[in-house]
């Protein structure tokens, strides 16, 4: 089995990679919430991981819809 390689792209590389691909971007939202506990402070809420209560709200990850029309 090959091994697994993760590469980290920054949003600005993955919209203007979907639009340069011919694709309508028809939109992004960012969120608060993270899928694992990528800090230590992290506390567990409605099922994802964020910051505690009275920190900076910062996005820790986003969602895009792209359509090839």
């Amino acid at each position: 089995m090959p091994p697994r390689s993760r590469s980290r792209r920054t949003t600005c590389e993955v919209v203007s990679g979907l639009a340069a691909a011919g694709l309508r971007i028809e939109f992004l939202h960012e969120h608060d919430v993270s899928l694992f506990r990528r800090f230590g402070t992290f506390e567990r809420r409605d099922g994802y991981f964020r910051f505690p209560s009275g920190r900076p709200r910062i996005p820790l990850m986003y969602s895009i819809r792209a359509r090839k029309d």
